[in-house]
């Protein structure tokens, strides 16, 4: 009996233990289960979102690789039309040469015909000179004739003609005909070369057409790098009140290059003259060698007199002013042959008045890029 209430005490205690132990394995696997389930909601949404941003991105590759085959279209249709500008400018070369030849060609005719007009109106001359003479003899040969026609007529009635009366008539009468042909042959001869003077003067109004129309064609060509050349110039150095643009003048006040009463440069008018010098030598090279130009160098200053051992007059100083500009552009690279210098003292004012502004207005350097 005691065995038995033992027995069944201990089967009660274990019960309760194993449904404690079950119900917390539940506990756990539910949790387990929650956490699986939270856990498959949140990777789910992390899956769609990074589908949304794939979907993005991929629509982002596809807009580029669109934006790429049009700069790929755009690029060769630039390249294409790169081709097709080099050799319109080839042609446009190969076309300046050709009427470089021509220019030259008639330039060459002009003085021929110059030379041909001048032997035919030597010639013609001479025929005048001739014909007068003809004329002159002819004229005698009438009058002697007349004369004898009147002695032979007077002796006709007083005596008979002898044999050599007649003679010399008859010799007379042949050298009139003679005289004759000769004055209508020297007649054609001076309406032949009339003629030819007239399609020579027609030749040479031609020639200096064309020559007009080349030399125009070259000065148009000159004036396109001049308005390049200034173009440039504007764009870098802006509206600066110490440096203008008048026509086609580049002008520098005085005082950004030089002290006062010096012609040496200063280290602001050495940067300035160096991009200068830059950009005349871009636009220079590109300027073809049959069309004449040259960078012109003025100096000026204003009516205020200077006399010093070094600069005696205006004259010095400004000559020399000029001469220090165009040896920084000789340093620099452009050519000796192609630059040329003048000193104008005070005698070219911008501005006429006698106030300091003015003074300084006209205390500068004027560059040009011109015809020699």
């Amino acid at each position: 009996m005691i065995r038995y209430r033992n027995k069944h005490r201990n089967s009660s205690d274990i019960w309760p233990g194993f449904v404690d132990a079950i119900s917390t394995l539940l506990l756990v696997l539910i949790f387990l289960l929650g956490l699986f389930l939270f856990s498959e909601s949140v990777l789910s949404r992390l899956l769609s979102s990074k589908e949304d941003v794939l979907e993005g991105l991929n629509l982002q590759i596809t807009e580029l690789s669109e934006l790429l085959s049009l700069e790929r279209r755009e690029n060769r249709d630039l390249s294409d039309n790169i081709l097709q500008l080099n050799s319109k400018l080839n042609q446009t070369n190969a076309r300046l040469d050709s009427l470089s030849m021509e220019s030259t060609e008639l330039r060459d005719k002009n003085v021929e015909l110059s030379i041909l007009l001048e032997n035919i109106e030597k010639k013609s001359l001479d025929l005048d000179n001739v014909n007068k003479d003809l004329n002159n003899r002819f004229e005698e040969l009438l009058a002697t004739f007349s004369a004898t026609k009147v002695k032979l007529s007077d002796a006709e009635d007083e005596l008979k003609l002898s044999e050599a009366a007649k003679k010399q008539v008859v010799i007379l009468n042949a050298q009139i005909a003679a005289l004759r042909n000769q004055l209508a042959s020297i007649q054609r001869i001076l309406d032949d070369t009339d003629q030819l003077i007239k399609e020579k003067d027609i030749q040479i109004t031609d020639l200096g057409k064309k020559l007009n129309t080349a030399l125009a064609v070259k000065v148009g060509e000159l004036n396109q790098y001049k308005s390049e050349f200034f173009g440039r110039l504007r764009s870098i150095l802006g509206n600066r009140s110490d440096i203008e643009i008048v026509g086609d003048r580049f002008i520098f006040q005085s005082e950004v290059l030089f002290d006062s009463g010096s012609a040496d440069i200063g280290e602001e008018g050495l940067k300035q003259l160096s991009q200068l010098s830059q950009i005349l030598l871009d636009i220079t090279k590109k300027i073809p060698n049959d069309i004449p130009w040259v960078i012109q160098i003025q100096g000026h200053t204003d009516p205020r007199p200077i006399k010093t051992l070094r600069y005696p007059s205006n004259w010095e100083l400004s000559t020399a002013r000029a001469i220090s500009v165009a040896q920084v552009f000789m340093e620099s690279g452009l050519s000796s042959k192609k630059i040329s210098v003048a000193g104008f003292a005070e005698f070219q004012p911008l501005t006429k008045g006698l106030d300091e502004a003015s003074y300084r207005r006209n205390r500068r350097i004027e560059i040009k890029l011109t015809q020699p």
